[in-house]
């Protein structure tokens, strides 16, 4: 029987950096994975994620989302690619919006600069955005967009050269452990391993089920819409962009691949989940049209149908906590048992930061890293 220091199930937002983090570290690592990351049948689905600086969510993440920034960009310098490219994020909403007060708390905080604009302000500016009289925009310049793929792709590749054994395409299909190992199951082998971390996304409730988690899965849709005023919308003329409420949001044009819009704050939940994700439909696009037509009228042609103006359509899946913050935790039964789940919808720009708590708390019992208000004590 083959024996590891520690053995990862799933290898995609958190797994893939997990993995790099802990080879990194000279530990001996194998990682299952039940699909071939990146996928389409996750977290991690839609090509892009937006790296926000200021963040609405809890002030807490600002000094996590500071190293993430560190490692990003070191990352980046050391594999010679373009992972994260600062595009800047404008967040529009009312004064009194959640969203627009969660930012200028956050940046308050933490002295975070931020630029102002009233709506005449940005639509002059960002002359594609046509946001209500009302509505306020504060924009994050150094905040900007990851390459998802090319991110999880390096991250696996790099941990494979420093020596992780990870397995695609192979799901752990069950586990046992005793007070010193756990042992994998797998179809084509049982392993060993000193701690077990799982990284699983949206099976995590599946191969946890003993702790009963309160996770809920969330069916998100997302779209890529060809520009009709195709000048307005290049990354050179318009940064990413949020509108509250509902958490409309959208990216540029990147490569000419499309406009990508989606509803952050929506989504309907998969009951029993794991089951078949619905695919998308004219429901879920006519949603995401009404906010185009309100918001970004210029992205479509008024003369043609807006259904024929999508050029593709995607689900990916959030995995919600009920006050939506991750869990990074322990198995309260078996401390050599550690998780991360829960990221509902906010978590790949952490990967590496996560990837090093997570690293942290395999080798030495705790991390530096200012974690514990995501740990599941008191909050559910």
């Amino acid at each position: 029987m083959k024996q590891f220091d520690v053995a990862i199930i799933g290898l995609g937002s958190m797994g893939s950096f997990a993995a790099l983090e802990l080879a990194k570290r000279k530990l001996s690592v194998i990682g299952f994975d039940k699909y071939s990351p990146p996928h389409e049948e996750g977290s991690h689905g839609g090509d892009t994620r937006a790296f926000r600086t200021v963040y609405t969510e809890h002030p807490n993440y600002v000094p996590l989302i500071k190293r993430s920034l560190q490692i990003w960009d070191s990352l980046a310098e050391e594999w010679d690619l373009p992972l994260l490219t600062r595009s800047g994020v404008i967040s529009i909403g009312d004064p009194q919006s959640e969203l627009i007060k969660g930012i200028v708390q956050s940046a308050s905080v933490y002295n975070l600069e931020l630029q102002k604009l009233n709506s005449v302000e940005i639509h002059k500016q960002f002359p594609a955005l046509k946001p209500p009289e009302e509505f306020i925009g504060l924009i994050d310049c150094e905040a900007g967009l990851i390459d998802v793929p090319l991110a999880i792709t390096n991250a696996l590749k790099q941990a494979r050269q420093l020596g992780a054994d990870l397995r695609i395409n192979q799901p752990a299909l069950e586990w046992t452990s005793n007070k010193e190992d756990i042992f994998i199951d797998t179809n084509q082998e049982k392993i060993s391993a000193k701690k077990l971390l799982v990284t699983a996304g949206a099976l995590t409730s599946e191969i946890l089920a003993s702790l009963d988690l309160p996770l809920v899965i969330r069916r998100q849709v997302l779209a890529w819409f060809k520009p009709y005023r195709s000048e307005l919308f290049s990354p050179d003329c318009l940064p990413i962009f949020a509108f509250a409420p509902r958490g409309f949001y959208g990216f540029p044009n990147i490569g000419g691949g499309g406009v990508k819009i989606a509803h952050h704050e929506r989504g309907d939940p998969l009951l029993g989940y794991p089951v078949k994700v619905p695919p998308v439909d004219e429901k879920d696009l006519n949603s995401l049209i009404s906010d185009v037509s309100k918001f970004i009228p210029s992205l479509i042609n008024p003369d043609q149908d807006p259904l024929k103006q999508i050029v593709k359509a995607k689900t990916c899946l959030y995995v919600m906590t009920p006050d939506g913050h991750c869990i990074i935790d322990r198995d309260p039964h078996n401390d050599e048992i550690i998780f991360a789940t829960g990221f509902s919808g906010h978590g790949f720009k952490f990967s590496p930061v996560i990837a090093e708590a997570l690293a942290d708390l395999v080798t030495a019992e705790v991390t530096s890293l200012p974690i514990d208000f995501l740990s599941m004590k008191g909050r559910f």
